[in-house]
């Protein structure tokens, strides 16, 4: 009718969706291969380096410019270290401009390998490079995503840089940990950050316990419970407190295949010692394929392991 805007059905905007896609995508492969056939050595087109900028903002996950830039700047490089301090200054205005490169593509992207690689590779051939600002500037960053692995592992590149101590990066953790426990990243951060010992693992074992109590059905706690576990500094007392305390748990929470499966881990150690655990691991088994029908076939094996064992314990008393 007269006087009304037309709306387009739902089949013509898809069509002009796919073919505005197809204008960018053709747009972009014009641009790398103009790129890629100017590159040469020993020498560069300033007009490639700068379109190289714009497509990586776009699109932060092709490896193949930020290894372009990384040979201009290696160029630039040599270039600038022949001509003393102003050489230098040219070489530092060059590299904080790839600083702010990878800041506008992990806008993009906050989890692009190249990005983070590269700003580490800038920073690294920088004059002088402020790792103190990076380490801040990846504070930031956690603070806005704390589940950036690529995040978690900068920050550990940076922490032997600028010295900081293993303290104040166990406080900054049980930071992390108390704004969220379901964290796999903080948890996996924690367990690079030192070796336990029979000190450490104890407060290690109480803050993973207070999480899986918090949330028995958070996967992630649990992950790190078992890593704790995996230490030969816990003790075989450390371990029958927690199967005690995870039987408490297992009251509130009965259905949690989490609780039973970390007595499966527990009683696994525990069984080298006390026989009576070789019996109680076939319960946990028949109980967890009860809670997760899923991974039958895992549990069978492992149940006809404990079982296997039983009977030979039993043959071993008969001669």
């Amino acid at each position: 009718m007269h006087g009304r805007l037309k709306v387009r059905t739902s089949e013509e905007q898809k069509a002009l969706k796919e073919k505005e896609q197809q204008k960018k995508l053709a747009a972009y492969q014009a641009g790398i291969q103009k790129i890629l056939s100017g590159r040469k050595k020993d020498s560069y087109d300033s007009e490639c380096f700068a379109l190289s900028a714009q497509l990586l903002i776009a699109n932060p996950d092709i490896y193949t410019l930020w290894n372009y830039r990384k040979e201009v700047i290696l160029i630039e490089k040599e270039a600038c270290e022949e001509n003393g301090t102003e050489g230098e200054e040219k070489l530092i205005k060059l590299l904080e401009a790839e600083l702010k490169l990878t800041e506008q593509s992990l806008l993009a992207n906050p989890k692009s390998y190249g990005s983070w690689h590269h700003r580490y590779w800038s920073m690294m051939n920088h004059p002088n490079p402020n790792w103190a600002n990076e380490f801040n500037l990846c504070t930031k960053y956690l603070n806005m995503d704390d589940r950036n692995f690529h995040c978690w592992d900068y920050r550990r590149l940076l922490v032997n840089k600028i010295g900081i101590s293993l303290e104040d990066e166990l406080n900054f953790s049980n930071d992390r940990l108390n704004a969220n426990f379901s964290n796999y990243s903080s948890w996996h951060y924690r367990s690079t950050l030192r070796s336990l010992d029979e000190d450490s693992i104890g407060y290690e074992l109480k803050l993973v316990q207070n999480a899986v109590f918090t949330d028995p059905s958070d996967t992630s706690a649990w992950f790190y419970l078992r890593w704790v576990l995996s230490n030969p500094a816990l003790t075989k007392d450390r371990k029958t407190e927690l199967m005690e305390a995870l039987e408490q748990l297992e009251e509130l929470e009965p259905n949690c295949k989490w609780i039973v499966m970390a007595k499966c881990w527990l009683s696994g150690s525990l069984a080298l010692n006390d026989k009576d655990y070789v019996d109680r691991r076939v319960e946990f088994y028949k109980r967890l394929l009860e809670l997760d029908p899923t991974r039958k076939g895992q549990y069978l094996d492992y149940l006809k392991i404990a079982e296997d064992k039983i009977k030979q314990r039993e043959c071993d008393r008969k001669f």
